[in-house]
């Protein structure tokens, strides 16, 4: 399991801190990707559902916290570059009500790392010696 803490804005600490309990971060665990925000929001992304993975910018203007956005949920805690990951079919979470989406926006302080670790995830394994 590899861990990406999301990257925090200093002046939003006060307001998201209470809520997303312990440091928000996001997973790539097994055979799905874990957000979590403490009660702001949580998403369990199966990764046989990925579809494509890339970046985009997170406006300041869009808010902090899960944000329900036009046409995809955002976990962020600053704006930036944000990892976008698209999916073949919905998946259910929590932004902090329940919501179904297919494009998933995560603010990682790792970028690269967490794409990075979305592909290692999705290759398919080598076969044993048989």
């Amino acid at each position: 399991m590899q861990r990406f803490p999301l990257r925090r804005s200093p002046w939003a600490l006060p307001f998201l801190a209470p809520l997303a309990g312990r440091r928000p971060y996001a997973t790539v665990d097994g055979d799905r990707i874990v957000v979590r925000m403490g009660l702001i929001g949580r998403a369990e992304i199966p990764l046989a559902q990925v579809d494509r993975v890339g970046t985009m910018d997170w406006p300041w203007w869009g808010g902090l916290g899960a944000r329900i956005a036009r046409g995809l949920v955002a976990f962020v805690g600053a704006s930036g570059k944000v990892v976008l990951v698209e999916l073949s079919s919905p998946v259910r979470v929590r932004a902090p009500l329940g919501w179904s989406t297919r494009s998933v926006a995560i603010g990682a302080e790792d970028i690269d790392g967490l794409i990075e670790a979305i592909a290692q995830a999705r290759r398919p394994r080598a076969a044993g010696p048989d």
